[in-house]
């Protein structure tokens, strides 16, 4: 994977350099089905928590992206190498339910 070019849109958070301002590695978090359920929830969620993230479409999978919409092959969404493991926690974190007093407003 030719990782030299990254094109981000703009509301994805900025990818770490390293000390010499070259992009951090790239690492696989997963490979998922390619629908706006799965991959593109999942880039938006680590967006929102500061995690830049992109799909990769491997093989065919980039024309079916193009032509049918999504990739019959799923997508492997990567993340920088220094945030793998605060990503890979933010989804296997469980939601918190707080308990709604009588009288208050949900």
């Amino acid at each position: 994977m030719d990782t030299t070019y990254w094109a981000f849109s703009p509301d994805n958070p900025d990818w770490p350099t390293d000390t010499q301002g070259q992009k951090e590695r790239a690492v696989l978090l997963r490979h998922t089905f390619d629908s706006p359920a799965e991959a593109d929830m999942t880039v938006s969620l680590l967006s929102a928590y500061g995690i830049p993230s992109f799909p990769y479409y491997a093989g065919e999978g980039g024309a079916g992206k193009i032509i049918s919409g999504f990739s019959g092959f799923g997508v492997s969404l990567y993340v920088p190498e220094s945030m793998l493991q605060n990503a890979v926690a933010l989804l296997a974190a469980q939601p918190v339910e707080e308990e709604i007093k009588e009288g208050e407003d949900a």
